[in-house]
């Protein structure tokens, strides 16, 4: 039996007739499902009320700070924990992304997947960093996984944080932080605690939700901004605001700023500091890197990074593609032994362009095992080439027929 993973509403794993989906994406699965962490686009499978989901108890309790209903049939989990079914071991371990997001490693008599979610590789102000975890398949999120996307330290972002925030109250406006109401928003609490003298006022979602990082053991200091000690301050202007982006305040004198990782593509337009509670390209190729996988999946991308798997493959030298539904194993995509030869064979004559240069077998395998073909299937390949004359046999090689 072959270890399978593809995409079908959710990331699925499967291992004979046995199986799990992951951060599923619709209703329809009769697999397991498991939920990273409170994200709406990751906690899908709570809008499912009859259906158990396993995730972690902060999880459930973020949602319903968010103000999901109807949260029934949780079976907990936690850093640490491991759930079994038949021959599947699904271990969990933190994702250093929120409060509750933990990482999936599945184990079976065929090797392992270690599912990411969204992580983030180092420590912040509220979450220690997702630890390696070494692996067969690496499914890996690339919200950040181009190169263009080098965050500074976070030391320098939160001097950055303070610098401009108190001279912005002692200008005379309020200072604004727009950000996600789970993450980040608890991340600039805990930095105006920890920088600045200024009381941190929270609007609209990112109170109920700081409410439960205190309530959980997260000492941050931040009052609601309807409350009475909250409209005192307001008035007074001598406090920050955190609020989630979008919302819209009724405090007047303000002046607003982004506090996210897309703000590294904002440059000095306004006022923005790229805090992210997700790894940035580097932080993604040395994650990538220390699981030492034999194959590696990428998905959560967008336009900017879907080349992600590339920098994978050239860089590490890991067979890497994008995930999909096309059924993938640890040794490259499903097809007949057949299909696997002859998508192997075009790949060697792409890459075989100089006439008359004579390439060594060796180094065809290296080459075709970065595109995630068997040793093997290479040595088969060349040997179909050379049967149809477009390879022919050199010294130490083969070369165009």
């Amino acid at each position: 039996m072959e270890l399978k993973v593809r995409f079908s509403g959710g990331v699925v794993v499967e291992y004979g007739d046995q199986g799990v989906v992951l951060d599923p994406t619709r209703s329809n699965h009769s697999y397991p499902a498991f939920v990273t962490h409170a994200h709406a686009d990751h906690a899908y499978a709570f809008k499912n009320p009859e259906r158990t989901k396993y995730a972690t108890h902060e999880t459930l309790r973020l949602l319903g700070a968010m103000g999901w209903r109807h949260l029934e049939n949780l079976e907990p989990v936690k850093a640490g924990g491991k759930v079994s079914f038949g021959d599947m071991e699904i271990r969990v371990h933190n994702s250093g992304h929120v409060l509750g997001s933990v990482m999936y490693e599945v184990q079976t008599p065929g090797g392992s997947v270690l599912y990411t979610g969204d992580l983030c590789t180092e420590s912040t102000y509220t979450m220690d960093p997702a630890p390696p975890v070494e692996c067969d398949i690496l499914v890996v999120e690339t919200t950040f996984g181009a190169p263009m996307f080098s965050f500074p330290k976070r030391e320098e972002v939160a001097v950055e944080i303070y610098n401009w925030a108190v001279n912005t109250v002692l200008g005379g406006v309020i200072p604004v932080f727009k950000t996600d109401s789970i993450g980040n928003a608890q991340e600039i609490i805990s930095i105006l605690n920890q920088y600045t003298n200024l009381p941190a006022v929270t609007a609209k979602s990112a109170t109920p939700v700081t409410e439960v990082y205190r309530e959980l053991g997260y000492g941050l200091d931040s009052v609601d901004a309807r409350s009475a000690e909250g409209q005192d301050l307001l008035e007074s202007g001598k406090c920050a605001i955190v609020a989630p982006k979008g919302s819209k305040l009724a405090a007047g004198n303000t002046e607003e700023a982004l506090a996210s990782g897309w703000a590294i593509l904002m440059g000095k337009k306004r006022a923005a500091f790229p805090l992210s509670d997700h790894a940035d390209y580097r932080g993604l190729m040395g994650y990538v890197r220390r699981c030492k996988p034999k194959r590696v999946l990428t998905f959560h991308g967008g336009s900017m990074t879907k080349d992600f798997y590339k920098h994978v493959r050239s860089s590490l030298g890991i067979p890497a593609a994008p995930l999909t539904s096309r059924v993938e194993t640890i040794a490259g995509p499903q097809m007949s032994n057949e299909s696997r030869i002859k998508a192997c064979s075009s790949q060697i004559v792409r890459t075989v362009k100089i006439p008359g240069f004579v390439y060594q077998p060796s180094w065809l395998i290296r080459e075709m095992g970065r595109q995630g073909f068997t040793p093997g299937e290479t040595e088969n390949s060349i040997e179909y080439l050379m049967e149809r004359g477009v390879l022919r046999g050199a010294e130490n090689g083969v070369c165009l027929g």
